[in-house]
């Protein structure tokens, strides 16, 4: 892993995708989604809202991460403080629910993000995965 200045290259890289999508999200959102769920039931469009959330939710968890990462690259607070603190990305089930039984009803575009945003949120998952093994070598 790379370090520019006090950044991790791979933590901007994988900010500015996770702010790319939020953005992206916060557009469809705004402005698609909409006009895509007119003609289904309200039991329809509560699971679209549902999947709708489950986005938000990941790209939220994975924002938080990142912003936790560069505190403890520019030692704003200590990882292991951090770890006792929150629970592992990857135990946050609502995130890790891969493909629901409601995906098939969503509009593509909200499928799409769905897809990514969970990819997003499964490499973090791994990364803090791979951060936390490696703190309990420093620590213990």
């Amino acid at each position: 892993m790379g370090k520019v200045g006090s950044t991790h290259i791979w933590l901007d890289k994988t900010f500015d995708e996770t702010l790319r999508l939020l953005e992206e999200a916060k557009n469809y959102h705004a402005h698609v989604i909409a006009r895509q769920v007119r003609h289904l039931v309200p039991v329809e469009r509560l699971d679209v809202t549902t999947e709708s959330l489950r986005v938000t939710t990941r790209l939220s968890h994975t924002m938080a991460w990142l912003i936790s990462e560069k505190a403890i690259l520019n030692e704003e607070i200590e990882r292991a403080e951090l770890q006792n603190r929150y629970p592992p990305l990857s135990e946050e089930e609502v995130c890790m629910n891969t493909i629901p039984q409601s995906f098939k009803i969503c509009p593509r575009g909200l499928q799409s993000l769905l897809r990514r945003s969970l990819d997003l949120f499964e490499r973090a998952a791994r990364l803090e995965q791979m951060l936390r093994e490696n703190t309990k070598t420093v620590y213990h």
